[in-house]
């Protein structure tokens, strides 16, 4: 079954004003200009299944790259293994409690080429003592002006300037605050001042929960790459799904025609990651035994 995927993308501007990355964000329809989002989890799930499965990156972003939000349950759960780094940027969501176990997950994300954000930060020591173990592999401090008072802009450029890590003013609604944040220091910029966030759709093709978990069961059971490979073709919105998915990025391979070829290019250790982000999208279910 067929309906349409949604998502709204912001630009985010370097100092010269032009384009150098998109955020990505939940939409659930095409009416609305916010979402209400009940879990950060299933709201990013949806948005990189449209975007992997649906849209596609490069329509939505070109050349630029993509800020995704990041909760502590994908960041441990490697959903973002799928995602290409050339183009995904991980933002670290301001609310994710940091230990040892974000810190490792962190660390093989930056293995892997990611640049890593953090999210509306609050220059005071709570926040900086929370994610000092993440410095050291964080690329942009994204900085809200209306949370952070003009000097905590001007002490956040300096401390992290010294750390060599691009600072990014959110919110901008006017002039005034954007030169305030050029003459800061500030490298990007986000917010109404420079545009709104735009509406992307898609082609959506529905698969089932209980779709998506007849193939995660075979996986758990070790089944052979030519049995799951036969329980996917029949399930035909999932081999749809996998084929888009497969095809979304035409800049990396040949053209794939059929689910053999797209599941030995995904990997069946890396068709579980996928499986399991397609099942975060979707709204609770019990699972079918």
């Amino acid at each position: 079954m067929e309906s349409i995927a949604y998502l709204a993308r912001q630009p985010i501007l370097n100092r010269d004003g032009k384009i150098f990355a998109y955020e990505l964000l939940f939409r659930d329809s095409p009416t609305s200009d916010t979402a209400v989002i009940a879990s950060d989890l299933l709201a990013t799930a949806q948005v990189l299944e449209n975007v992997l499965n649906s849209i596609g990156i490069q329509n939505i972003v070109g050349t630029s790259k993509a800020f995704v939000n990041c909760s502590r349950n994908m960041l441990l759960n490697s959903m973002f293994k799928l995602l290409n780094p050339k183009y995904f940027v991980l933002e670290v969501l301001e609310d994710v409690e940091v230990d040892g176990d974000v810190v490792d997950a962190i660390q093989k994300y930056k293995a892997q080429g990611f640049e890593i954000a953090i999210d509306d930060f609050i220059f005071n020591s709570q926040f900086i003592d929370r994610f000092e173990p993440l410095f050291p592999y964080v690329n942009y401090i994204k900085m809200d002006v209306v949370e952070n008072s003009p000097e905590e802009m001007e002490k956040a450029a300096t401390f992290f300037k010294a750390k060599d890590i691009k600072l990014l003013a959110e919110k901008v609604e006017d002039e005034e605050t954007f030169k305030r944040c050029a003459a800061a220091g500030y490298d990007l910029f986000q917010g109404f001042f420079f545009a709104r966030p735009e509406l992307v759709t898609g082609e959506k093709i529905d698969a089932t929960s209980s779709a998506i978990w007849r193939l995660l069961k075979l996986l758990r059971e070790r089944t052979t790459f030519d049995d799951f490979c036969k329980v996917l073709e029949n399930s035909t919105e999932v081999a749809a799904n996998l084929l888009k998915f497969v095809n979304a990025d035409s800049q990396t391979h040949c053209h794939v025609n059929n689910v053999k070829d797209a599941v030995a290019w995904v990997g069946m250790r890396h068709m579980q990651e996928w499986l399991m982000l397609m099942l975060y999208a979707r709204r609770p279910e019990k699972p079918q035994r």
